[in-house]
């Protein structure tokens, strides 16, 4: 015989001992970790109570393994401190002898059948464990759904135990219900969307054959527009017609409630360098009620005034193709230039999954210029294409996986300079958490630009390359990393490399802590290169809030020369990168 005696409490005190003569040692070990550690019985009356619970729960777990008829008995065993015994003989472990399924008088499709006789969870001759006859009967009932059978149920199932051979009969008695056709779609009666702007979110066609991914895949692009508070699709409870081969034709519901048509935002900054800003927007939603918006945004900071205008059209020509007209107007007034420009943009973006995003679009930009060159007026007509994948696992705040976000943009400049130029940008940011808790997570960013074509003092100060500052390289003052005129005044460069690595401490709350490296280079040509990069290091605070985390970060350049600040401080909304 076997015993296993489980020890709990004080040293001398024994809760509940556990014999079997038929049961292994890797059972019954198995049975030891499903009952619950408690202080030793005092009383005769408490010992017998721990072990008729003792008894209850390993045969619980005896039939959750499929073994469905043991032999369990207890006792106590007195004394000054009594104990709990419980005598366990496992018995057979089931298998299944024969499964049967019963769709009673119901005659199913042949996708349908199909389907169904592709759900092999269990075949006679395997372990009848609980947990797998559940999951084939809900795989039977998933596929008659898929199928259109949008209302199938399980009803009780019959099984049949044979003791002496240690075999289940198992019949799953299944409800398909009637298969259901969709027919008309029906819109909330009070919606200022435009009836013809939801309907070319349908991802079906009248008639087709119920299937929960279609319905899903509807609510899924009703709240992509983020038109809606609430957005939801289901099937009509009532058939609309019976066709002559008894499939029902439901109406499709659709749900929709929608949110504020106006939206106010404001967000601010500061840095040693760069000084305060404040930026704030004004977003109108559906505006022509086909699920556009249109946002304006005002910033206001010491070195820049803008005032810009998006309008947003969703949708446009096709599902997950968003257009985007733009125009900004502004004024900048930096160490390197002082700037007036009007720019004007139209851009079309195309969603090819969650994931992976293009765009495409072409621009005009008026700007009114002076540097340490000269003062002019030029024009830049441009084209660009873009290209996203992000398979990071938060847009705010990412702890594993990475994005790339990369742009070319060819261009001529008119005017008072005159030039033909082709550029390149492109940045990869990384994400590994360090811990299963992500409270330590290593983030890297590097990234690259270069124009090739025109000369330095022919290209427009928006197409030129600049580094240092929060957006940039920490710890430098903003714009003061690369080539300088005779004065001393940043010129920018046609090339451009950052890089950057933190590592980031999460504790329990909203606080974070962050230690980082910055580095950059801009030179006059298109050869940047780790040779030429500069570096900066630092430290930082972050507060969790509903909008991401409010960054604070002090940094200091590792290689100083004359005319550096020691110290720059940055506070802002979001990561860094």
């Amino acid at each position: 015989m076997l015993w296993l005696s489980l020890s709990l409490g004080f040293a001398a005190a024994e809760t509940v001992r556990v014999s079997s003569e038929t049961a292994s040692d890797r059972l019954l070990r198995q049975i030891e970790k499903q009952l619950d550690d408690q202080a030793a019985a005092e009383t005769e009356f408490e010992a017998r109570r721990q072990a008729r619970r003792a008894a209850e729960r390993i045969e619980s777990y005896l039939n959750s393994k499929a073994y469905f008829a043991p032999d369990i008995s207890y006792a106590i065993e007195p004394g000054e401190a009594p104990v709990p015994l419980v005598n366990v003989e496992p018995g057979v472990r089931f298998k299944i002898a024969a499964i049967e399924t019963d769709l009673g008088d119901a005659v199913l499709s042949e996708a349908a059948a199909e389907a169904l006789s592709n759900v092999l969870i269990l075949k006679p001759g395997e372990i009848a464990e609980p947990t797998e006859v559940i999951a084939q009967e809900a795989g039977l009932v998933a596929a008659l759904r898929v199928s259109g059978y949008a209302e199938a149920r399980a009803l009780e199932r019959q099984t049949l135990g044979d003791q002496e051979a240690g075999t289940l009969d198992l019949v799953y008695r299944i409800d398909p219900g009637p298969r259901i056709v969709l027919g008309e779609v029906i819109y909330p009666s009070n919606t200022r969307t435009r009836r013809a702007y939801l309907d070319r979110l349908i991802p079906f066609e009248a008639g087709a054959v119920y299937e929960p991914n279609l319905l899903s895949t509807f609510s899924r692009r009703l709240n992509a527009t983020r038109q809606y508070s609430l957005a939801s699709v289901q099937i009509d409870d009532t058939a609309q017609t019976v066709l002559p081969n008894g499939d029902e034709v439901r109406n499709v519901l659709v749900q929709l409630e929608e949110r504020s048509r106006y939206t106010v935002t404001s967000g601010t900054s500061f840095s040693t360098s760069e000084g305060p800003g404040f930026t704030g927007s004004l977003t109108r939603r559906n505006a022509t009620r086909r699920g556009d918006t249109i946002t304006a945004t005002a910033t206001v900071a010491t070195l820049e005034r803008a005032l810009g205008v998006d309008w947003r059209i969703p949708n446009f020509m096709a599902f997950d193709r968003t257009l985007v007209l733009s125009a900004e107007g502004g004024r900048e007034e930096t160490d390197a230039f002082d700037r007036e420009s009007l720019t004007l943009s139209g851009t079309y973006e195309i969603r090819a999954s969650r994931k992976r995003s293009f765009t495409l679009g072409a621009g005009s930009e008026f700007t009114r210029e002076e540097d340490a060159f000269e003062q002019r007026d030029q024009q830049v007509l441009s084209t660009f294409l873009g290209a996203r994948f992000d398979y990071a696992d938060d847009p705010l705040d990412a702890t594993k996986g990475w994005r790339v976000d990369s742009r070319a943009e060819p261009g001529i400049v008119i005017g008072d300079r005159e030039a033909q130029y082709f550029s390149l940008n492109s940045q990869l940011s990384a994400y590994q958490k360090l811990d299963q808790e992500a409270r330590f997570v290593l983030a890297s960013r590097i990234r690259s630009g270069f124009v090739f074509g025109a000369a330095l003092d022919e290209l427009p100060v928006s197409r030129r390359f600049f580094a240092g500052g929060g957006g940039s390289a920490r710890g430098f003052e903003y714009q003061s990393v690369g080539p300088r005129a005779a004065d001393g005044t940043p010129t920018g460069g046609k090339g451009l490399l950052e890089v950057s690595g933190e590592l980031r401490w999460r504790r329990d709350g909203p606080l974070g802590y962050v230690a980082f490296v910055d580095g950059a280079s801009v030179v006059a040509n298109e050869s940047a290169s780790f040779n030429d990069v500069r570096y900066s290091a630092g430290i930082g605070v972050r507060y969790d809030t509903l909008v991401g985390p409010i960054r604070f970060d002090i940094a200091t350049p590792v290689d100083p020369r004359d005319g550096d600040d020691p110290v720059q401080i940055y506070v802002s909304i979001g990561q860094a990168f």
